[in-house]
């Protein structure tokens, strides 16, 4: 017989106190200064800090105060990645593939005893002249925190997912760590199959993207830079796509409520509305607008004038009324709601919600009655080798050019200055120097360069305010 007693049990004590780091009233070990949340912060996130004060602030807030996986983000050493490879560049930034050798957190893995996964492919966005970054300037993940911890739209992928945080060795610059979509944005993704992809799951797309700008302005956020380079999509394991898109880029997003202190419009001129043109503010209304050019482009597989230069006569011609040619290869209802999101009243409009129900009404229409649309092959639609030299599909700044054709625009009104508007679109004009006495010096401005001749028919839809 044995005398060993068997080992007792010591259920750990636990008290209610502040904790020493976040300062909140929670669960503690007798033993311990720090809450449950905080300690196991130290053993999963266990990477050092930036170097940033606002960076590490922040990151440490959404540590500690976000009780789902998704909302938390940490900073990485530059040394965690490897692979890295050039995508592409846009108007703020510049973006790589790499591979994150530890990998993101996600829910522990009993059988490798990590919450880590592995050698996982990631993307780098990395933020131009960002090095001294501060707070205000950490919008993007700020938008995507506030999703997290508010409606937890991301915990679905309709809008995009963000790690944490990196930064260039060289540079310094900061670099924002997101999923890798692997099927690309929208343009590629109908471009790749645009015959061969149904009506059916187009609609099914499209109802995606709805959603997502939905919960995006739920947060009464407005994205400001809404366009197909922004939709992104995943594969499942099997290859299939899933069902869901992602809304990315947020890094321009701003609050409804926010007037903010930068007066720059940026952009990509054919998914602007026509009233940020003429110097209103930005609202969801805006972001509808652009939702009605990414409807157009869905149904012709072609970005809006692509066929064109994106200068101060396209500024000028859509606050005069212009949209994209409509094809009627489309399900019922899908034009009407397209032409709704153009109208040059915003509050006319529909909102993003209208929106994703319609959208759904109009698969269950076809879905009752069978109707299944064909995509009919034409001259309209359909992929195309390159878009003309002058159209920009990549933001950057406007004013400077909304500001010359607002001016020209407002000229062109005034029946008495039709000489100065010609004048003005040779390129040149002339104006007495008012601070000379004499008053004989003639100042001559270029104001701007005739980016190229165009003569191709467009078709105007106005829609009454």
């Amino acid at each position: 017989m044995s005398l060993v007693q068997p080992a007792q049990t010591v259920e750990p004590n636990f008290v209610i106190k502040n904790c020493v780091e976040c300062n909140k009233r929670r669960k503690v070990l007798d033993s311990h200064q720090v809450c449950l949340v905080c300690n196991k912060i130290r053993m999963v996130y266990n990477h050092g800090p930036s170097g940033n004060k606002f960076i590490d602030d922040f990151i440490n807030y959404t540590q500690i105060n976000v009780i789902t996986k998704n909302g938390k983000l940490e900073f990485v050493p530059f040394e965690q990645f490897i692979k890295i490879e050039f995508i592409a560049e846009g108007g703020f930034s510049t973006i790589y593939k790499a591979t994150w050798i530890d990998g993101p957190v996600t829910n522990y893995k009993r059988k490798r005893g990590d919450y880590r996964v592995p050698n996982y492919t990631v993307v780098l966005k990395k933020i131009n002249d960002s090095r001294n970054i501060t707070s205000g300037e950490l919008n993007e993940i700020k938008i995507f925190y506030e999703s997290s911890s508010k409606y937890r739209c991301n915990h679905y992928n309709y809008v995009g997912n963000y790690f944490g945080i990196t930064r260039d060795p060289n540079s310094q610059d900061i670099m924002i760590i997101m999923p890798y979509y692997d099927s690309g944005d929208l343009i590629h993704y109908i471009t790749k199959d645009f015959y061969n992809i149904s009506w059916e799951t187009k609609l099914e797309r499209l109802g995606g993207i709805a959603y997502g700008l939905a919960q995006i302005h739920k947060l009464n956020i407005i994205h400001r830079d809404f366009h197909s380079g922004n939709i992104l999509f995943n594969r499942e394991n099997d290859g299939q796509f899933v069902n869901i898109t992602t809304i990315g880029d947020l890094g321009i997003n701003k609050s409804a409520f926010e007037s903010g202190n930068d007066n720059e419009s940026y952009g990509i001129i054919p998914y602007m509305a026509p009233e940020i043109f003429q110097r209103q503010k930005y609202d969801k209304s805006s972001d509808i607008y652009s939702f009605g050019m990414i409807m157009w482009e869905l149904m012709t597989c072609r970005r809006p004038f692509w066929d064109r230069n994106h200068d101060t006569k396209l500024i000028i011609d859509i606050c005069d009324g212009l949209r994209p040619p409509i094809v009627t290869n489309a399900p019922e209802g899908y034009i009407e709601l397209m032409k709704e999101c153009w109208y040059t009243d915003p509050n006319k409009r529909p909102t993003a919600d209208d929106i994703h129900k319609r959208v759904g009404s109009i698969r269950i229409h076809n879905h009752k009655n069978g109707i299944q649309t064909r995509i009919i092959r034409s001259s309209d639609i359909g992929p195309i080798a390159l878009n003309y030299p002058g159209a920009i599909y990549k933001s950057r700044p406007l004013s400077a050019m909304i500001n010359t054709a607002m001016f020209l625009r407002d000229l062109r009104s005034q029946p008495t200055n039709l000489e100065k508007v010609k004048r003005f679109e040779d390129g040149l004009i002339e104006s007495h120097n008012d601070n000379n006495d004499d008053g004989q010096s003639i100042k001559r401005k270029k104001l701007y360069e005739d980016e190229g001749d165009y003569i191709k028919r467009e078709i105007r839809y106005r829609y009454e305010a």
